[in-house]
Formats: structure tokens, C-alpha cells, sequence
């Protein structure tokens, strides 16, 4: 919906170099999509730091929340968005990122009314790349796991996508290998996502 990893990204070494570490981008894309809880354990085991997860989650969420106005939707996203509302089609939004963000960022553009269904990292046993959150959005909407599409750009959430049994349509910033294998299509941005799609 958004592209929230640069903002993610600067957060997250800001914090990092308050407390001495060094948070690179390589770091970043490795933890992409797993969900705050395992950010923090890899600043623990690779920069030395010391972590409180609750603690250390809220400060990084607060921190996040306080930029929420920087965040722009994803080129094609409400074109793709409206086609399926017009369809009547069920729709969840699904992030391995606390619930309080998910909601205020969908707030942010008027959009949490219009999804039939919210889940968060904080609402399942285990964030992705599990399949958990998926698998509990669809169950919320009332539609068969195999009768969903997943649209994805980090490779934990591709892995969630078809670990769910679900159609994986890949919309990176950058493909890596394993995406391939993952997805049942890679597409440059979400309007040729929309092409893939039946709207008609």
C-alpha cells in the first residue's frame, strides 16, 4: 500500500546510532517484513546492542508514528484498490507491523473503513515470513486461502504469501532470486499489478 521502508529505514538507524550502532541498509532489507521483535534481536546479535523488545518497540513505533504524514500510497494502489471495491471484492490489509500503525497509517489516506479486515503482527502467534497473518486475514474475510491474491514486496512476505497457499504477486523494489520461485508473477508497480487482475 505504502512504501514505508526508507522511513522504516531511517528510524531505525537513528535509534541504532543513538545507542552507538551502526544500522545499514543492508541490515534493513535482512529484516524486512519479520516484524520490529526481530529488528531488534538482530541490532542485539550484530551491532551489540542492548534491547528491551517492548520498550525499544514502542520507542521505534512512536518514533515511526510521529513521521506517518511522510508516507505516500504506492504508485497504482488506489486505481487497484477502487477496481476491487467496485467489484465488491473482500479486502485485507495485512502487516507484520503493530496494529496501532497499520490503522494510523490506513487512516493517514481514509482508507481503514474500506478493508473488511485488519491484521497485524501483534494479532498472530508468529509475523512472516509464517504464513499466519494471511492466514487469519482470509479467515477474517470468510474467503478460502486459495482463493486469494497476495501482493507483496519483501521477500518474507512473498514467503508468508505461499507458505498460505495463497496467489503471490511479487511488487519489489529490487528482486532477488528467490522471489522468482516464490511468486506467480513480478510485476514494476502495482498498475501492472492491476493488469494481472480481473476487474471486468
Amino acid at each position: 500500500m505504502v512504501d514505508s521502508e526508507p522511513l522504516w529505514f531511517d528510524v531505525e538507524r537513528g535509534f541504532a546510532r543513538e545507542r552507538g550502532g551502526d544500522w545499514t541498509a543492508e541490515h534493513a532489507l535482512a529484516c524486512t517484513g519479520q516484524g520490529m521483535a526481530n529488528t531488534l534481536r538482530v541490532m542485539h546479535e550484530r551491532l551489540g546492542l542492548v534491547v528491551d523488545v517492548d520498550r525499544d518497540e514502542a520507542e521505534i513505533v512512536r518514533r515511526f508514528m510521529s513521521r506517518v504524514a511522510e508516507l505516500e500510497l504506492k504508485a497504482g494502489f488506489l486505481e487497484l484498490f477502487d477496481a476491487a471495491c467496485a467489484r465488491g471484492l473482500p479486502r485485507a490489509l495485512a502487516s507484520s507491523s503493530p496494529l496501532r500503525l497499520v490503522q494510523a497509517t490506513a487512516t493517514r489516506f481514509g482508507l481503514l473503513a474500506r478493508f473488511g479486515a485488519v491484521v497485524s503482527g501483534d494479532c498472530v502467534a508468529r509475523p512472516k515470513p509464517a504464513p499466519d497473518i494471511f492466514v487469519e486475514a482470509a479467515r477474517r474475510l470468510g474467503v478460502p486461502a486459495d482463493a486469494c491474491v497476495v501482493l507483496e514486496d519483501s521477500l518474507a512476505g512473498m514467503r508468508a504469501g505461499r507458505a498460505a497457499g495463497m496467489r503471490v504477486i511479487g511488487v519489489p523494489e529490487a528482486v532477488v532470486p528467490e522471489m522468482r520461485s516464490l511468486a506467480d508473477a513480478i510485476v514494476g508497480d502495482l498498475h501492472e499489478a492491476r493488469a494481472l487482475l480481473t476487474f471486468a
